[in-house]
């Protein structure tokens, strides 16, 4: 029904001004030179990227969020909301730089004592030049044609510091025209 959409779009604008607002902080902690304050705790992660991919359904209609999880993956002691961050911040990403109709694909695996995680996209790609600049402050991925997307240029800055606190690592492998992966990596 119209109400029920309705209600469904003012949860999801809520939302988004609720991690608006949330990166906001951990931007005003990480620039004041605090660190930024993890609630550790098991985490399952096959569960934690179905909840993201479901979250994500609503946001497009027009994408494939394919999962894949790779044998037996191992409990990780983290903060289960910036973990959620950090994989929403990736898709979200994926999905606004991608085609409609093309797949994502969000890929969980364990490798060296390491939860490794790979967010794939089809989409425009990223300039060489920028590739070394993305996970700094204000940068935003430009189309091919010159502009850049929407956005406010803190949701990899963000991720990255998110990723790092809790002794993790992430890169990009990307060339233009050909797609991006996001890989991130968190201890076990």
């Amino acid at each position: 029904s119209t109400q029920r959409r309705y209600i469904g779009i003012i949860r999801d604008e809520a939302e988004r001004m609720t991690r608006l607002i949330v990166n906001l902080l951990d931007l005003s902690r990480i620039e004041s030179g605090e660190a930024l304050e993890l609630n550790r705790e098991p985490v399952e992660i096959s569960g934690l990227v179905q909840d993201v991919v479901e979250r994500q359904k609503n946001y497009t209609r027009d994408h494939r969020l394919e999962v894949t999880l790779e044998g037996d993956l191992p409990i990780v002691f983290a903060d289960r909301d910036k973990v959620q961050q950090i994989l929403t911040n990736l898709v979200t990403n994926a999905i606004k730089y991608s085609p409609p109709g093309s797949p994502i694909a969000i890929q969980c695996s364990q490798l060296n004592g390491e939860l490794v995680t790979l967010v794939k996209d089809e989409g425009v790609g990223i300039n060489p030049d920028d590739r070394d600049k993305i996970f700094e402050r204000f940068q935003r991925i430009r189309h091919h044609h010159g502009t850049h997307a929407s956005g406010t240029g803190l949701g990899l800055y963000l991720t990255r510091h998110l990723v790092e606190a809790h002794g993790g690592r992430i890169w990009v492998e990307s060339e233009p025209g050909h797609g991006s992966r996001f890989t991130f990596t968190l201890p076990v």
